[in-house]
């Protein structure tokens, strides 16, 4: 790759520390009555104001959960095991769900939802339980070629093409996981929008979120930020959807993510060429690429106070010598153990945390654990199966576009002569990147199932500006889909029906 293709920009560490928003309630017609007691308040040292947020956002989080979530869904419950020698296998189909109530959803018309549940590994190689949701098109993408000379789904509407969907972050408890979130957590962003364009849409939830236990009772810790052992999640996911729907789920797929999930999908191409040869070779045949958007390749480059916590809770079952003080302060340990006691979500982490407290020890990155898992975690900088296509917005201030520059150009100077494209939106943020980017990616991947060779190839930059001024566009998301699928609560959507 020329020197010249892209600037320089080194990685950086945010130390601003923001502020929660407020959160004021709406009245959404959900009965969820839950309150802080008096003794979490004090214990986490919070003033009547923050609990009363708190109040408000969880009381919102669980008028989203469709059935009341895993705890009282019994989709969540695991199967007895009845044979261990094939069951503790990973990418073992565990349950199948072939028709998923929807009244509690609000997926869009003409589709269909499944669940399943498989087995899956951590970071550690055990075999666990997870679940994921396949959302079904009303009629399946077609294409006059195929990507192989075999072929695919030449004009037949006998099977549906595959995008395997790897979320951002949706939370760190059982509850959070999209399969039970009434819009499936990114709704329009990705998920819907691929299902309407003809796709099946494969979501693994990543292990920890919907299924929290083993079968013996241990916990499965959500290992957050870890791409590789979540792509190992989400390639399993794709294992079991093809065993659970050998009629319907054709073998050919490209791999999507945003955020988290940008780094899991950057992740997927990696391990396929790690273990494509091996492990999933079947699942390698039919993989035609990957697209990472807002991809998270540094774990510590976000905002300390957010990040730390979340990653603090689960990196015992990884470095079992590790404790959240040497990261966190005592009011961030006390604010943590609430997050855990209440099961909180992104919402409420930004109001435990964003406050301007200190929550943090500034000495943590000086510990050995913040660069090892650096190193454990991090996507990017390593061989991968193209092509690949990165996806970054320069106003993103989660992932922030100078990190991932680095990233991308530390890859294409590593490994010559990979087909790895940066695309690059002036102007936009986070999730808005994806919207601003909808056509090129639908394109991309249809291109991929067409089998037509990339426009452009090997590492190359993109750049995408707006065709008005960037002041005339509304800049962020400024609603989300309500639950209206009773009667009652019609006159919420169009004409009532």
């Amino acid at each position: 790759m020329p020197t010249d293709s892209y600037t320089n920009y080194p990685e950086i560490r945010w130390t601003v520390r923001a502020q929660a928003p407020e959160a004021v309630e709406q009245s959404t017609g959900f009965n969820s009555s839950f309150a802080l007691s008096a003794s979490q308040i004090e214990a986490a040292n919070l003033s009547s104001e923050s609990a009363n947020r708190i109040n408000t956002v969880i009381n919102f989080d669980r008028s989203q959960l469709a059935n009341g979530g895993p705890a009282e869904d019994s989709f969540y419950e695991l199967p007895q095991l009845s044979d261990t020698t094939s069951l503790l296998q990973p990418g073992t189909l565990l349950k199948v769900q072939d028709v998923t109530n929807t009244t509690s959803f609000v997926i869009p018309p003409n589709t269909a939802l499944s669940r399943i549940l498989y087995t899956t590994t951590d970071f550690n190689g055990t075999v666990i339980p997870a679940s994921a949701f396949i959302l079904w098109p009303f009629s399946p993408k077609t294409f006059k070629q195929g990507p192989t000379v075999s072929g695919c789904n030449k004009n037949s509407t006998a099977k549906a093409l595959a995008v395997l969907w790897t979320h951002g972050t949706s939370g760190f408890f059982a509850s959070h996981a999209p399969s039970t979130h009434r819009a499936l957590w990114y709704a329009d962003a990705a998920p819907f929008t691929l299902a309407l364009a003809g796709y099946a849409v494969v979501g693994p939830d990543y292990a920890g979120l919907g299924i929290s236990k083993s079968w013996d009772g241990t916990e499965i810790p959500h290992q957050y930020l870890l791409s590789s052992t979540s792509a190992h999640d989400a390639l399993y996911a794709m294992q079991a959807s093809l065993a659970a729907f050998p009629d319907h789920l054709d073998k050919h797929f490209v791999t999507m993510g945003h955020s988290q999930g940008g780094g899991v999908a950057w992740g997927v191409a990696e391990v396929l060429t790690a273990k494509g040869d091996d492990e999933f070779k079947a699942l390698a045949e039919g993989y035609l690429g990957a697209i990472a958007g807002s991809p998270t390749t540094s774990v510590f480059s976000g905002t300390p106070g957010f990040i730390l916590p979340w990653v603090g809770m689960m990196l015992h079952s990884i470095f079992p010598d590790f404790e959240l003080s040497q990261w966190l302060t005592p009011l961030g340990i006390a604010r943590t153990q609430l997050l855990k006691e209440i099961e909180g979500s992104i919402g409420v982490g930004t109001q435990l945390y964003l406050t301007g407290e200190q929550i943090y020890r500034e000495d943590y990155n000086k510990t050995w654990y913040a660069d090892a898992y650096g190193r454990l975690a991090n996507a990017g900088r390593k061989t991968f199966r193209g092509p690949l296509l990165v996806v970054q917005g320069t106003q993103d201030v989660y992932v922030p576009y100078e990190v991932t520059s680095a990233t991308v150009q530390d890859t294409c100077a590593a490994i010559p002569g990979s087909d790895l494209e940066y695309l690059v939106v002036n102007g936009t943020g986070h999730v808005p990147t994806l919207d601003a980017t909808r056509p090129i990616w639908l394109k991309w991947i249809e291109d991929r199932f067409e089998g037509r060779a990339l426009e452009k190839s090997g590492c190359v930059r993109t750049d995408l500006t707006s065709f008005l001024s960037l002041d005339r566009y509304q800049s962020v998301g400024n609603s989300f889909p309500q639950f209206a699928g009773l009667a009652e609560f019609s006159y919420e959507v169009p004409l009532g029906l």
